[in-house]
């Protein structure tokens, strides 16, 4: 912070910048946002809609103590919720709230973090407010708020606040500061994960840089750094601990592809590189949109790169398309969701801070500050060869690494280059403020006398960036007038990668106005550094030079970030309909589940519907199971070996594999063209013929909408001779049931073999895992074996009465964990894994009480809470006693 002449921080004025610097995010953020804070309205998210976020499962602070997602599949267990930034204002907002302000919190934080940063490095008022802005506007960091995943915009923030807590290297109180750095990367790898687990790697090697830039001796600046290092990893760590440990146990341990072998690890190298950042598209942090922006962006705005697309596109075009072409249904063609744009203005002031810490006379930084800016510099180009992925050789030696290969985004180390390149563009802004605002004006001097008179005297170093630009600037307007002619080429080429004509052409006219616009903002930025570099606006005028950079700046950014704010009609979205009213009346007695069979092109509209709304928002909303999967980008071994064995081996002898998967299961109903009722009883089933059409229902417009133009707006009526059907399966097992046959069966192996045989009858017999369950003194038939039914129901707390009138095994078919436990009557009984992946438990005859509770170990929770509890502790310790302090050396870091 400021310090008086006398050595105390001036708060007064901190507080004045501060709130300064809060206005402005604050308007900016509101004219971004203002339609979601509106009655009805939320703001999109496709990671954390409101339907997931009001889903039973992440209720809170139920989560913060186990996560098991019970909607999708059999269930599975989760990262469970970390005392970061996010759970604590999920809790207090609620849901819906949250919704709305969730992304435009994140910015404001950011920003706000990143001007205090600037603040503690003793930048100039300018270069922390204007800096700020570029933080929060940034357009990498705007979209992933806007995506859904605004945890990592708090991880960006909060890395800003460990350097900001790093700027102290005197006053006595520093090595609590340094103790509140680790507490800071320790949360943003509570917050992003990955992605916080690769800034505080930059973090660290930032510690070590900054010892060694230092005065002294190398050895004892190095230990300093190392000392520094030692106190910062574990108070990250203890902080993260929480968040780490539950990553460990279900995001790595029994997934699939997350050994470690050589052999592993190049098997998931396609899947692992499948979102790298292409070369080419690095244009893309300099043009807004040139490559689209989202993939349903209208008006010509759809995204149109290769970002997101899995490597074998790339081996069937490189090939002549001579391979087979790869189904775009499994294979995505391409994916975009976040935009790398970093602003015209940014990328220009940073490019000028680079090249005047390479001046070797004059330059308007220091030596210690020429080091920091060759030092940001390298760490945006190394994240950058990095993140190009399989496009560049680079990403192999870090995917060598251990553990490197579960990441599976290259594209996620933009997220330093990004944040680096907003730090240039505050050392740029600090130094254009110390050697253009803060140094006397001309008096009475005109525009056209003032630039000729500065130009005559100007140094050689000015002349060449001013000639660099001007020709930077001729050069874009050349490069607009050919990719202008060469629009026809570039719509060819779309609809090589499977645009329509219409569609291609659109795409295409965008992508030449983004650069009309990038020209624009070129032509701005270079007139107002010229009248900076000139002194045209310094002395009594340099208050309108900075408002000027700033609001040139702010305007670039928000422009670009606009088509990243959507908004929906929650209420309209989140309307039921009659089926849904059906499936989400007591919903954890049965599962639902699309057929899963090729459909006419008129009839598979219903697919897209299921597939986007129903699953993915309206099911979450109103807590229905599916048996189908929104995502599951790591697959448990026991999943992949269940569904491998309930898989069709292509003869008509596997056929009923399709009818045991929906029975053991417990999916009782299916949704599919109503005239496939023939072909599930004829094919599927024709021994027992157990399916029925439970309701007909046809596919319309929502209330008040005559011309849809998005899935959103379509609903489901009744009509009994509808073209879509609710079919019942009463061949399902119930959730819950006895069995007074069962089979111990500890060879999984064999298990899923007898489980998938024709002969196999689920409804008579349960296969257990477990060899202390005594053998079945005579088999009972399950008519006779008693009764069980729902007293309570939680995702992570399911509670039965069962009435056993014989020794008998209750099957529940939810998915086995080792972190369920099972009481009955009160007392623990032992968990039993019944065929091969549900869960049961042995019972005596008698009426009694069943429970299955989730209770995964929660010790590196306290472990979390405490550390955050000491962050609280050392924050007031900083706060108390803010008396005299030694003067902070003149030099920034």
């Amino acid at each position: 912070m400021s310090e008086s002449k006398s050595g105390r921080i001036d708060w007064r004025r901190a507080l004045l910048q501060f709130g300064l610097a809060a206005a402005c995010l604050i308007i900016l953020l509101g004219v971004l946002f203002w339609e979601g804070l509106l009655p009805g309205r939320t703001v999109f998210s496709n990671d954390g809609p409101l339907g997931a976020i009001s889903a039973q499962y992440g209720k809170l602070p139920a989560a913060y103590f186990g996560f098991w997602m019970d909607l999708n599949w059999l269930g599975a267990a989760g990262p469970s919720a970390s005392p970061d930034v996010t759970s604590m204002l999920a809790w207090v907002l609620g849901p819906l709230i949250f919704s709305k302000v969730y992304a435009a919190f994140s910015l404001l934080f950011l920003g706000l973090s990143a001007w205090l940063c600037f603040r503690q490095w003793k930048f100039s008022p300018m270069a922390c407010v204007v800096g700020g802005i570029a933080a929060a506007l940034n357009s990498g960091f705007f979209s992933t708020a806007c995506w859904g995943v605004a945890s990592q915009t708090l991880c960006f923030g909060l890395c800003f606040l460990a350097l900001a807590a790093l700027a102290d290297e005197t006053s006595p109180k520093r090595w609590v500061r340094v103790a509140l750095a680790g507490i800071a990367v320790g949360m943003g790898v509570m917050e992003a994960y990955d992605i916080g687990a690769i800034f505080s790697i930059v973090v660290a090697v930032y510690v070590i840089f900054q010892a060694l830039v230092s005065e002294g001796p190398v050895a004892a600046r190095l230990g300093r750094g190392v000392g520094r290092l030692a106190l910062v990893v574990p108070c990250a760590a203890l902080i993260a601990a929480s968040a780490v440990s539950t990553l460990i146990t279900t995001q790595v341990k029994g997934v699939v592809g997350m050994g470690q072998d050589v052999e592993t690890k190049a098997q998931r190298w396609d899947e692992a590189t499948q979102w790298s950042m292409p070369k080419g598209e690095m244009l893309a942090m300099l043009i807004p949109g040139i490559y689209g922006y989202r993939m349903d962006s209208g008006d010509g705005g759809a995204y149109w790169g290769r970002s997101g697309r899995y490597p074998s596109w790339d081996r069937y075009f490189a090939s002549g398309k001579t391979l087979p072409r790869p189904d775009s249904r499994f294979f995505f063609l391409r994916y975009g969701g976040g935009g790398p744009y970093t602003g015209v203005v940014v990328i220009v002031i940073a490019l000028w801070a680079i090249l005047q810490s390479w001046r070797k006379e004059r330059s308007v930084f220091s030596l210690r500050e020429r080091k920091f800016v060759w030092f940001w510099s390298a760490m945006a180009l190394g994240c950058a060869l990095v993140g190009f992925g399989r496009f560049a050789p680079f990403y192999q030696i870090f995917y060598a690494l251990p553990f490197a290969s579960t990441m599976r985004s290259p594209g996620k180390f933009f997220h330093v280059v990004q944040w680096c390149l907003v730090i240039l563009c505050a050392y740029g802004l600090n130094g254009l403020s110390r050697c253009c605002l803060e140094t006397p004006g001309a008096v009475g001097r005109g525009l056209s006398d003032q630039l000729r008179a500065w130009w005559g005297k100007a140094a050689e170093f000015d002349r060449n960036w001013v000639r660099g630009l001007v020709i930077a600037l001729g050069a874009s307007m050349l490069g607009w007038w050919l990719y202008a002619s060469s629009q026809e080429r570039l719509v060819a080429y779309l609809q090589e990668v499977d645009f329509d004509r219409a569609t291609a052409a659109a795409v295409a006219a965008f992508s030449v106005r983004q650069v009309g616009w990038f020209i624009l903002f070129l032509a701005l930025a270079t007139t107002l550094l010229i009248l900076l570099l000139s002194g045209f606006l310094n002395g009594r005028r340099a208050p309108l030079g900075a408002l000027f950079l700033g609001l040139v700046l702010a305007v670039d950014l928000a422009r670009a970030d606009v088509p990243w704010v959507v908004t929906w009609d929650y209420e309209r979205k989140y309307a039921s309909n009659p089926v849904i009213d059906f499936l989400r009346e007591k919903p954890y007695e049965n599962r639902v589940a699309i057929l899963p069979f090729p459909v006419p092109d008129q009839l598979a509209m219903f697919n897209q519907l299921y597939n986007i709304e129903w699953l993915q928002q309206i099911f979450q909303y109103y807590n229905v199971q599916s048996l189908d999967q929104i995502m599951n980008p790591r697959p448990r071994e026991d999943e992949i070996a269940f569904k491998r064995a309930m898989a069709l081996d292509g003869s008509t002898n596997t056929l009923h594999r399709i009818t045991r998967n929906w029975a053991l299961t417990n999916t009782r109903y299916l949704l599919g063209p109503a005239p496939f009722l023939d072909a599930l009883n004829h094919q599927l089933d024709p021994v027992k013929q157990r399916f029925r059409v439970a309701m007909a229902f046809d596919v319309v417009p929502k209330p008040g909408i005559t011309n849809p133009v998005g899935l959103d707006e379509l609903t489901a009526v009744l009509n009994t001779n509808g073209m879509y059907a609710l079919f019942e399966f009463t061949g399902a097992l119930p959730r819950a049931s006895l069995y007074g046959n069962w089979e111990v069966s500890t060879n999984d192996s064999a298990a899923l073999k007898e489980l998938a045989s024709a002969g196999f009858d689920p409804h008579s017999k349960v296969l257990v895992a477990d060899t202390a369950v005594p053998a079945p003194k005579a088999p009972v038939p399950a008519q006779g074996c008693g009764t069980v039914e729902f007293a309570s129901y939680a995702p992570k707390d399911v509670v039965l009465k069962a009435n056993a009138q014989v020794p008998a095994v209750l099957l529940l078919n939810d998915r086995y964990d080792d972190n369920w436990r099972a009481t009955v009557d009160g007392k623990p009984e032992k968990l039993l894994r019944c065929n091969y992946i549900m869960r049961g438990v042995y019972l005596q005859p008698g009426s009694h009480r069943v429970e299955f509770r989730f209770a995964p170990p929660v010790h590196t929770l306290y472990v979390s809470l405490a550390a955050l509890a000491m962050a609280v502790l050392m924050l007031g310790y900083l706060a108390i006693g803010r008396g005299s302090q030694p003067k902070a050396p003149s030099s920034k870091s």
